[in-house]
């Protein structure tokens, strides 16, 4: 089984840096249909918990709940009734990208608290990517246990359903962030270390595919396959 990692569903704008972390949307519903097609299964988070997860399935995990997500990935994912995480920088909910929008070169919108309310009356598992998206381990203890145990609460206090799973950002984590994360009491965690879930060391370390711009459907199920 494969974790498939997605930032943003849209077009890139011109003056955008690292533009392959826009998939177009044309791209992801044909993604989406490819997959369905080849009777792929659509897991959620409920899959892993309970270790049933076949190997010809996905999970689709999104970071950072841009709002191209709402306007471009959630409309078809609720048509096809297929499940997905979201992972949202619980203090930038309804603001933008400010911890990478001066390197990427483009202020980027995030979901608002309603948006992400209908996502979760939709099936959208939301989980949690921090407070403010730093480097955990590159931080004080005390300041990165805020960030992960208050992005939690934060997010269980607006939306009002348990948050179960965490997303390192940048991916950057070691031995201390991974504990304060089981700590908090999330009940699993995701990385950017490729490889397939049957690969990932624990559930706290889950490994993802991440799905990029210029992957043609030959690639991108090379990357699942292999």
């Amino acid at each position: 089984m494969k974790v498939l990692t997605y930032h943003s569903i849209g077009m890139p704008p011109p003056e955008a840096k690292l533009k392959t972390l826009y998939v177009k949307p044309s791209a992801f519903k044909r993604q989406i249909n490819t997959l369905r097609f080849l009777g792929y299964r659509f897991l959620s988070v409920d899959h892993l918990l309970k270790g049933n997860a076949p190997r010809k399935s996905v999970l689709l995990t999104f970071d950072d709940a841009y709002l191209d997500f709402w306007e471009n990935a959630f409309p078809l994912l609720k048509e096809y009734k297929i499940p997905a995480v979201v992972f949202v920088p619980a203090m930038l909910v309804g603001k933008f990208n400010q911890w990478d929008h001066q390197r990427v070169n483009v202020k980027k919108p995030i979901m608002d608290w309603q948006q992400l309310r209908e996502l979760t009356k939709a099936g959208i598992e939301i989980g949690s990517h921090s407070l403010t998206h730093p480097y955990l381990s590159k931080i004080p203890r005390e300041k990165a246990k805020r960030e992960i145990e208050d992005s939690k609460k934060l997010l269980e206090d607006k939306l009002g359903v348990q948050i179960r799973a965490f997303c390192y950002p940048y991916g950057d984590y070691n031995h201390e962030v991974r504990d304060l994360v089981m700590q908090a009491g999330y009940l699993m965690a995701f990385t950017t270390k490729a490889g397939s879930f049957e690969q990932s060391e624990n559930l706290f370390e889950i490994r993802r595919i991440t799905v990029f711009g210029n992957d043609f459907i030959l690639k991108l199920l090379l990357k699942i396959l292999l």
